[in-house]
């Protein structure tokens, strides 16, 4: 369903993504993974349009989209989530999920049932008629999800969804997204919280220094000698007298 083919992003000087190659099939739930500073969020936004990409391509469903604006790839059915929530505190949770819904009908009243219904997927349901401003934490990542939902995207990119939540509201997150996946919606997703990506994810890709050094089942990639070392540092090394120093 998406193809990305030797992205690189560069920001004058700095490579934040290096020649990246990684594909999501329909139906899958793919974890992005890496270390601060490894480009993730910038190949996402790349993905989503926020971005153009310096070199490479992106497809989505077999149309190149690299160089299309956010709002037109929302149009062909790639719809994402924000690191940091933006929620529009002057307006209702149920009026925040009628925004994406406007995208595929004009219709006030199926709009409003569109969003109803988008809300109790959510579990935001009881607090639809409530002003955003006043949302959890939690409570504010699941109405990101639910704009995102109500535009009826074939796939969805989730951008740190699990960040802040404590593990019962890790656990209800988790949840959404394996019922996003059964509704058919494919799954890519930004996340630090290796427990939750092991517990959810079909397969993980992993990136360090803007680069991908692994791609493949989760247990398989965490156990990979290149990821302990992009996340704990290079292992140490044995030195003369049985001492050992740790490459930096």
């Amino acid at each position: 369903m998406l193809d990305i083919r030797n992205v690189t992003k560069r920001f004058g000087g700095l490579t934040a993504v290096d020649d990246v190659t990684l594909s999501v099939e329909k139906g899958q739930i793919l974890g992005l993974i890496g270390p601060n500073g490894a480009g993730k969020t910038t190949l996402f936004n790349v993905i989503a349009g926020t971005f153009p990409a310096t070199e490479g391509e992106v497809q989505f469903k077999g149309e190149r989209i690299d160089g299309k604006r956010a709002d037109e790839t929302c149009v062909m059915g790639l719809a994402r989530t924000f690191q940091i929530p933006h929620v529009f505190t002057s307006m209702t949770v149920g009026e925040t999920i009628m925004i994406g819904a406007f995208l595929r009908q004009r219709s006030i009243p199926l709009v409003r049932k569109k969003a109803e219904g988008v809300a109790l997927a959510v579990g935001l349901a009881d607090r639809f008629d409530t002003p955003t401003a006043s949302l959890t934490t939690a409570e504010r990542k699941r109405l990101e999800v639910a704009r995102a939902l109500a535009t009826e995207p074939d796939m969805i990119l989730l951008d740190e969804v699990m960040a802040g939540l404590n593990p019962t509201e890790v656990n209800r997150m988790l949840e959404l997204v394996s019922d996003l996946r059964d509704g058919g919606v494919t799954v890519l997703f930004v996340e630090h919280n290796l427990s939750a990506v092991m517990k959810i994810c079909d397969r993980i890709a992993v990136l360090d220094h803007g680069a991908k050094i692994a791609d493949g089942l989760p247990r398989e990639v965490m156990d990979m000698p290149a990821v302990v070392e992009a996340y704990l540092g290079a292992p140490a090394t044995p030195a003369d007298g049985g001492s050992a120093d740790a490459a930096s």
